[in-house]
């Protein structure tokens, strides 16, 4: 082969290279994706628009980590206040309410029950959902908390589902660069992951 032949040859293995790269890095962006994902929440209807104060119920707790669903419960009532879309009921007048209506499953409640809720305290919707994940990774060879969490929002006067949405994710799906990004603690993952879902809302 001469010189010139040479020459002619390595740009396209310069391009295989370059093709090579980008179909690997691809493939790894499938995977991650594939692993943890916020899953499409139900299209924002009109009663949104109408809604102006929530109540946020304690969450039903199946991740087997204790106070996990009050937890989450208190996650939301701050992060919806943050972003200021609604207005939310004090916690206290919700567990009080719970207690007289003696509503004993936590996390869901029955839309008669919905709608009393709604005249007593004066909000147009109730948030309902459940921990189905909690784990702070500790056990594991490389630790890395996991949080998975689905959420309902009920319109109080009707009793209709008028959002919903559901995300899971693991400290590790936030590392930019190395480990650098990485969420180490299971609180501040929750409190991303709860976030993620009330952007969904707007």
């Amino acid at each position: 082969m001469t010189s010139c032949e040479c020459l002619r040859v390595r740009p396209s293995f310069k391009v295989y290279c370059i093709l090579l790269t980008q179909v690997l890095f691809l493939i790894h962006a499938f995977f991650v994706m594939g692993c943890s994902a916020l899953s499409k929440p139900i299209p924002a209807s009109e009663a949104l628009k109408n809604i102006r104060k929530v109540a946020v119920l304690p969450f039903n707790n199946i991740s087997g980590q204790k106070e996990a669903g009050k937890i989450v419960a208190n996650v939301f009532v701050t992060e919806i206040f943050k972003i200021g879309r609604f207005h939310v009921e004090e916690p206290g007048n919700v567990f009080q309410f719970m207690v007289q209506e003696r509503i004993s499953t936590i996390g869901e409640i029955e839309i008669e029950r919905a709608k009393i809720l709604g005249r007593r305290l004066g909000v147009d919707a109730v948030i309902v959902g459940t921990v189905d994940e909690f784990d702070d990774g500790k056990g594991g060879r490389y630790p890395t908390p996991v949080v998975s969490i689905t959420a309902r929002m009920i319109e109080s006067g009707s009793g209709k589902l008028i959002w919903s949405a559901q995300n899971k994710k693991k400290g590790d799906d936030y590392i930019i660069i190395l480990d650098f990004g990485e969420v180490r603690s299971v609180t501040t993952l929750a409190q991303k992951v709860v976030r993620e879902m009330i952007e969904t809302i707007r």
